[in-house]
């Protein structure tokens, strides 16, 4: 929220007004009158659209989408209005009515059951009496069966591998004694076999168990692990995965589109006071294929800075501050492109409360959004869908630009209006980006969707326990966040990984086979289809 204004001190104010009227100045204390009503009234404005944007954010929809009839509504209620230059409305596009939305057609009935999941036939026969004619009283004869299927649950068992070596010796010599070598374990003299360590692994940073639930769970199978113990665990897997997380973050760095953002986590710290701190999790997606987590112990821009400080191309932000260095500095190898759905939420934020001059900035993103929507309907590649947004988007762009220059100096600076002009003229150089490479997407919503599995992971498991907690987080986060962007089976892949990282047979040379894209297509079996999108609380 925005600072308060000074309190006014209502003598001083008493005696300016009286010493300008027994001076003969009356229009500059009626001048002064205003200035102080102008004030007040954009102090108090700006506190009602904010108490409504709280109200929203906490019984309100979450959803950004606007009813096409609602913003009609609101566009046909600006255009007597004044907020356009004569120049402006002459150049800007005709908006059209969004088209209608096509019908959802209705479910044509439930998905078969995977082909190669084990079927066990169980055959009903009738009643042996109703097996005989009730007129000739003969057998009757089977003339066909019909099948259902119902799909069942069985719990996962543990079962313990005996590892027995044999020993050979002379009989004659009684000597020369020889022994089979000791087979490689996944953790050094630890008892969990790679398929275990996987399930640990994924149940806490994929499915988001809390360690001590997990212990819940394998004593109900019969085997009592304590929780303390599959912390160690989780601390010798993320050991073991290390060089892997770092190919994963090294081949996201140099993408061609490199998007990033960030999400807090709670880190336990008994120097601070409370205990708890802040840190963060910053979430990388290179070109929409692979994603990279690092942990940096605060916001302070040098710190994120540096997880991009080699960084060379395309950097998607959302305007955070910290890299405005990384942009500016001489000789800068990064460049900066906007995001037009932060762009957008600060304008839907501003029409919600209230301000119906924002409804125009909200249907001209929205016409970019429908552009691309189109593209992608039409398959089209990088090169094409550049000349349709050069063809179409420019003039949409050049039209919002005139119309934010034009609106800003009418808009009180703490208003939500006021906030979401400033921002979009602040990041206008780089939301402009879009129009330089066809490559480029309008937001970093694929970062923000990477970032939700850390949302949903932090109600359930609360905090780390320590900066170096939350860094080992990162790197399993690194691996099965990568894995649900290729659509590979994070136990599958994790299990067999360990199996190769922890032995000493597998060279560092073959560390990119061990990339979730490259994996999966190695491992075809192994493929899983697209889940549902993660919702954060």
């Amino acid at each position: 929220m925005s600072a308060a204004p000074p309190p006014l001190d209502q003598a001083q104010v008493r005696a300016t007004l009286l010493a300008l009227l027994t001076g003969g100045q009356p229009e500059t204390a009626v001048d002064t009158v205003l200035q102080l009503l102008t004030a007040l009234q954009d102090h108090a404005t700006a506190l009602a659209q904010r108490v409504a944007q709280l109200l929203k954010q906490t019984y309100g929809r979450r959803s950004e989408q606007v009813d096409p009839a609602q913003l009609r509504l609101l566009l046909a209620a600006l255009a007597g209005a004044p907020t356009e230059s004569p120049a402006a409305a002459a150049t800007a596009p005709t908006l059209p009515a969004p088209p209608p939305r096509a019908p959802r057609r209705p479910p044509t009935g439930r998905r078969p059951l995977p082909a190669d999941l084990p079927r066990e036939e169980q055959v009903h026969t009738p009643p042996e009496r109703e097996r005989h004619c009730a007129g000739c009283d003969q057998p009757k004869a089977r003339i066909g069966v019909e099948r259902s299927e119902v799909l069942e649950w069985l719990p996962a068992t543990f079962k313990v591998i005996v590892h027995l070596r044999e020993k050979y010796a002379c009989p004659r010599c009684q000597d020369g004694v020889v022994i089979a070598p000791v087979p490689e374990k996944v953790i050094d003299g630890g008892r969990p076999g790679p398929g275990l360590l996987a399930h640990v692994l994924v149940a806490k940073y994929r499915d988001h168990v809390p360690l001590y639930r997990l212990a819940g769970i394998y004593a109900r199978s019969g085997v009592a692990l304590a929780p303390s113990t599959l912390g160690g665990w989780v601390a010798e897997g993320a050991e073991l995965l290390t060089p892997v997380a770092d190919a994963i973050y090294a081949t996201v760095l140099d993408a061609h589109v490199l998007q990033i953002d960030d999400t807090g986590l709670r880190v336990l710290d008994r120097s601070h006071p409370g205990g708890v701190k802040k840190g963060h999790l910053w979430g990388l997606v290179g070109d929409g294929r692979l994603v990279a987590f690092a942990y940096t112990p605060s916001w302070e821009g040098a710190a994120a800075r540096a997880l991009v400080e080699t960084r060379r191309g395309w950097l998607h932000a959302d305007g955070y501050a910290g890299f405005d260095q990384l942009f500016t500095r001489p000789g800068a190898t990064a460049v900066e492109v906007g995001c037009w759905a932060h762009t957008r939420r600060k304008f839907f934020e501003a029409m919600e409360a209230g301000d119906v001059r924002a409804a125009l900035a909200v249907e001209r993103i929205q016409q970019l959004y429908r552009l691309e929507r189109d593209a992608t309907v039409r398959g089209l590649d990088a090169a094409a869908r550049l000349a349709l947004r050069q063809a179409q988007a420019t003039p949409i762009v050049d039209a919002l630009g005139q119309w934010i220059a034009d609106v800003h100096p009418q808009a009180p600076p703490r208003s939500l209006l006021g906030k979401a002009l400033r921002y979009a003229l602040n990041q206008w150089t780089a939301l402009r980006r879009f129009l330089e490479d066809g490559a480029l997407p309008l937001d970093t919503n694929g970062v923000e969707r990477a970032l939700r599995a850390i949302a949903v992971g932090r109600k359930n498991w609360l905090f780390a326990g320590a900066d170096v907690g939350a860094r080992r987080a990162a790197i399993l986060y690194t691996l099965f966040g990568s894995c649900a962007l290729c659509g590979v089976e994070p136990w599958a892949y994790a299990r067999d990984v360990l199996e190769k990282v922890s032995g000493t047979t597998f060279p560092q040379s073959r560390l990119p086979e061990l990339l979730p894209d490259r994996w999966g297509t190695d491992h075809p079996e192994a493929r899983i289809a697209a889940a549902p999108p993660i919702r954060a609380p």
